[in-house]
């Protein structure tokens, strides 16, 4: 008897549509009812009727069965699909558990690729793309001004008509933040502290945990000094008291304690306190340029709009102010693209390059997924032939793959922890590596590129492999041979392999060699054995025009001198290297007063004391330094560097030429005569251009300018002396004045921290990436010697001779390395462009980084070539031939 097969029984290609399926069934009901009421004795016809009558709305029902049926055969698909899918994990890891080396070899490969991909995405994330922790922060955005020969923030005056006048603001406030000694708390403490304007908190709307903010009239010219704290600073310095009442700190003036900010909220740079900007007196100079503006932006007016509307304010200003106003226009930039522009470059630089490397990292696992899936030919062709279908076939090998990744991808989150841990001391401060979590965002990035890692390392091999007949496959399986498809496959995944490596090793020479220039450039100045102590004065202590604060410094300089290794010891404002830098405008007596103003030109402004030149190493050229009569009662007198004395007198001698400052300090400027001319010596950056500088005496300059001063000390001691000489120095003179130490050394260091992270790390990807090319290279030319054993044997038998043999395995090398090597070329000269703002002394397309990248590799893969080679010249040809 012939047994009834359910549908479910039969392939889902061969399963009869539902909706002829539904109607069977309920024909063949309708049958039976119509029989059973014809066998009651019923006529036919009205048997049919009644049938029909009792089965109902036959449409209705149709669908009911339809649903039923449909949600049915649903199911049983995804049970079916659910099993095939555990038997291809079963089955997935047991041949992993097979192959425990490639296992460890191919998770290892993705680890590093993954790994390096989720450490640069975490930082890109922290840094640029996550917003900031601010109310509608894409609101927020800073103004500067524009000037015809560059940029600069709006003067006090400015923002003041600005705050009148603009429409397009909810709030517009000027903010600047420097370190500080602050008394008052457990002791006195160096912070950095910040005076913001009056809409400082409507722009930035922060409801304190404690107390209030500054009101409207505390935002005025001799109001009752206040404060408002960041939270750590109530917490870790004030104790953490429940009420305000009482508290109070000293800077400058004596400030009441009013409000404690959110954890967190710390703009700008790190602020700890915040104090009313308009609490100081002011110039009224349209020219004296102040500090920072930040601004939050009405819902419905973009930023073009409001720049457009800032440029006819400052116009009209121009106009009314002329000369005395220098702005011909406005720029507004978001306020996190502004804080994050010169990381974005190099931030992004290094996503691509880890990209780069995790594409070379997937064509490696290609081309070894390929050749072991050549080992196992014979068992695809034997599943082919047993009915298994192509489709069958690829998903098999693409949930190895998938395994893969997921223990990649393992790894690599680990491996992206260690890296950020590792790299945090080789980072720029900024980045803040060490406060950098691996949170949800970085593990969805993680778990996105393991899937694309197992698509893109899976998907060709699985193609490839699954493309074979089974006849072909079979025959080629007893001859030992991959097959000329194959062979060719590997020839193009190799040469991407050399391509990205060669894209990489370049990209590395390049930021190498410009890294080389970079510190070897003359900084004008010997940073080796000399501590530099900052040292911030009590602004309530020391009156800004009282010689209060030249007496101390003298005092410390006379601690200091006759100690035994002290070889010279002064001061300076501002070091080289410690970002921007303090500049004004000048007249140099005989010259062409300037059509726009009365000065021609602006230069950097110091203000220094002591044996300063003598201790940073800076020549005198011409002249004589600073001595004990240039002080107040004393002659006004200036040193300047060679670039400004060749600016101004190319032909003639600087000695005895007069200037004077303008738009600096408050009262009239005298004229200073030229007393010295000093080397050069770099500003705010190593890569910066000499720009002409002018330096006081700190006697013969209002006192506020050496509040903040910076002590450099050359010594022939260890730096623990040195540090242990300033320190009692400065408590010998004042005990409530803190400091802090570092070599200059470490400053130089620090200032190239963000071109030297950025080579570290692209260095590490190249050579990653080289290593993965010569084990590429080596994996597939030892692969295919072992699978041409035969063909070796024969030659050798023929009378090939093993020069012959290894020039064969060679040239199938070079066929596959030569053209990644031209492709890498190309590759490295189109992308070049992107390191271009990273480069300094060194062309993109320098020739030297590019041919050394490509003589490594070639000479790698030459290497790793040629082993194999040697091995296959060692085959006995009848030993060989007897085994095929």
């Amino acid at each position: 008897m012939r047994r009834h097969r359910d549908d479910d029984e039969l392939p889902l290609s061969r399963v009869p549509p539902v909706d002829e399926d539904v109607r069977r069934e309920l024909e063949f009901h309708l049958e039976q009812r119509t029989a059973e009421l014809v066998a009651r004795g019923m006529p036919p016809e009205q048997a049919r009727a009644a049938a029909r009558e009792y089965f109902g709305d036959r449409t209705r029902v149709e669908e009911e069965c339809r649903d039923i049926e449909s949600r049915r055969r649903a199911s049983k698909r995804r049970a079916r699909a659910l099993e095939a899918l555990r038997q291809d994990l079963t089955l997935g890891v047991r041949l992993l558990r097979r192959s425990p080396a490639f296992t460890a070899a191919a998770a290892l490969t993705l680890a590093l690729g993954i790994g390096a991909n989720t450490a640069v995405f975490s930082i890109v994330n922290r840094v640029i793309l996550q917003p900031l922790a601010y109310e509608d922060a894409d609101r927020l955005v800073t103004v500067i001004e524009r000037h015809e020969n560059g940029w600069g923030n709006p003067a006090f005056a400015t923002l003041q008509d600005l705050e009148r006048e603009a429409r397009s603001f909810i709030g517009i406030a000027s903010y600047g933040a420097g370190p500080q000694t602050v008394l008052g708390a457990d002791r006195p403490l160096r912070v950095t502290a910040g005076y913001v304007s009056e809409q400082f908190f409507t722009v930035f709307p922060v409801r304190p945990v404690l107390g209030r903010l500054p009101s409207p009239d505390e935002h005025r010219l001799g109001a009752d000094p206040v404060a408002v704290v960041s939270y750590a600073f109530w917490r870790d310095r004030l104790g953490a008291p429940s009420s305000l009442g009482g508290v109070r700190l000293r800077l400058g003036m004596d400030h009441a304690v009013v409000g404690v900010l959110p954890p967190g909220f710390d703009f700008p740079n790190e602020n700890q306190i915040w104090l009313p900007l308009e609490l100081l007196e002011h110039s009224s100079s349209r020219t004296s340029h102040g500090g920072g503006m930040v601004a939050r932006l009405r819902p419905e007016v973009s930023p073009l709009a409001a720049q457009r509307e800032l440029d006819d304010i400052l116009a009209r200003l121009k106009a009314q102010y002329y000369p005395d106003f220098d702005a011909v226009g406005s720029t507004i930039t978001p306020l996190q693209e502004a804080l994050t522009q010169n990381a974005r470059t190099p931030l992004y630089l290094l996503l691509g390059a880890s990209g780069v490397l995790l594409l070379a990292a997937c064509t490696n696992l290609a081309s070894a997924g390929l050749a072991r899936g050549t080992v196992r030919a014979n068992e695809l062709a034997v599943r082919a032939a047993l009915g298994a279908t192509r489709t069958r076939l690829v998903r098999q090998l693409l949930t190895e793959s998938a395994l893969l990744s997921v223990l990649g991808c393992l790894a690599g989150v680990i491996l992206a922890m260690l890296l950020l841990r590792v790299a945090a001391p080789l980072a720029p401060a900024q980045l803040r590596l060490e406060s950098i979590p691996i949170d949800g965002w970085v593990l969805g990035f993680a778990a996105v590129v393991a899937v694309l890692t197992a698509v893109i390392f899976g998907l060709f091999p699985a193609l490839r492999l699954s493309d074979t007949g089974t006849g072909t496959t079979l025959r080629e399986g007893t001859r030992g041979t991959a097959g000329p498809g194959r062979a060719g496959a590997w020839s193009v995944l190799v040469a991407a392999e050399v391509a990205l490596a060669v894209v990489l090793l370049s990209g590395s020479a390049l930021l190498i060699r410009s890294f080389a220039n970079v510190m070897q450039t003359a900084l004008g100045f010997e940073p080796e054995r000399v501590l530099t102590v900052q040292v911030n004065l009590p602004a309530v202590n020391y009156d800004g025009l009282s010689p209060a604060v030249s007496t101390f410094h003298e005092r410390v300089l006379e601690q200091l001198r006759p100690q035994p290794g002290i070889e010279g010891v002064g001061f300076v404002n501002v070091l080289p290297l410690r970002g921007n830098n303090p500049n004004g405008a000048m007249e140099v007596e005989g010259k062409p007063h300037d059509p726009r103003g009365a000065f021609t030109g602006s230069s950097v402004y110091r203000v220094i004391g002591g044996d300063y030149f003598q201790a940073m190493g800076i020549p005198l050229v011409r002249g004589r330094t600073f001595g004990p009569g240039d002080d107040r009662q004393g002659v006004p007198v200036m040193i300047v560097n060679e670039t400004f004395a060749k600016a101004e007198w190319p032909d003639e001698d600087p000695i005895g030429k007069r200037v004077r400052p303008a738009g600096m300090d408050r009262g009239p400027e005298p004229w200073y005569q030229v007393i010295g001319v000093v080397g050069d010596s770099r500003g705010a950056s190593i890569t910066d251009r000499f720009r002409s500088v002018y330096y006081f005496d700190h006697r013969q300059r209002p006192a506020y300018r050496s509040y903040t001063v910076s002590y450099a000390i050359r010594s022939s001691l260890d730096e623990a002396s040195v540090a242990g000489l300033a320190r009692r120095a400065i408590e010998a003179v004042d005990p409530q004045v803190p400091m802090e130490v570092r070599p200059l050394s470490r400053i130089v260091g620090e200032s190239v921290a963000d071109r030297r992270f950025t080579m570290l790390l692209l260095g590490g990807f190249a050579a990653i990436a080289l290593l993965l090319a010569v084990v590429g290279i080596y994996a597939v030319v030892s692969y295919t010697v072992a699978q041409r054993t035969r063909e070796m044997g024969v030659r050798l038998a023929l009378g090939s001779t093993p020069g012959g043999i290894r020039w064969l395995v060679l040239a199938s090398s070079l066929r596959a390395v030569v053209p990644g090597l031209l492709a890498g070329v190309l590759l490295a000269m189109a992308g070049s462009g992107a390191l271009r703002s990273l480069l300094y002394g060194v062309s993109r397309f320098d020739l030297a980084a590019l041919g050394g990248a490509v003589a490594l590799l070639g000479l790698a893969a030459l290497v790793s070539s040629v082993l194999p080679a040697m091995r296959a010249t060692r085959v006995d040809p009848m030993i060989a031939i007897r085994a095929e």
